[in-house]
């Protein structure tokens, strides 16, 4: 059975104190980035709209979600989506 402690704070305030809480954050596990290219032609700078649908695709295959970030770039004929699927 887990109980809620309760502690009188400095100034005099109820300050609630949850036994299950945990002392140390969980960040979330990295994942490796995800680099898109195309079969024959390689990708255009402009064609970013295309390149998103297949890496998409791509996480959805393997039961995941993409995770784009403001650091996803276009290079050398290929997206790269640093964040790649979670």
């Amino acid at each position: 059975m887990i109980e809620n402690l309760t502690r009188i704070g400095t100034f005099g305030a109820m300050v609630s104190l949850s036994a299950c809480a945990s002392a140390v954050p969980v960040a979330p596990e990295a994942a490796a980035p995800l680099t898109v290219v195309r079969q024959g032609a390689p990708y255009a700078n402009w064609e970013g709209a295309a390149a998103r649908k297949q890496a998409e695709a791509e996480c959805a295959a393997l039961g995941k979600s993409l995770r784009p970030s403001i650091y996803d770039r276009y290079q050398g004929g290929a997206w790269v989506y640093v964040e790649g699927c979670a």
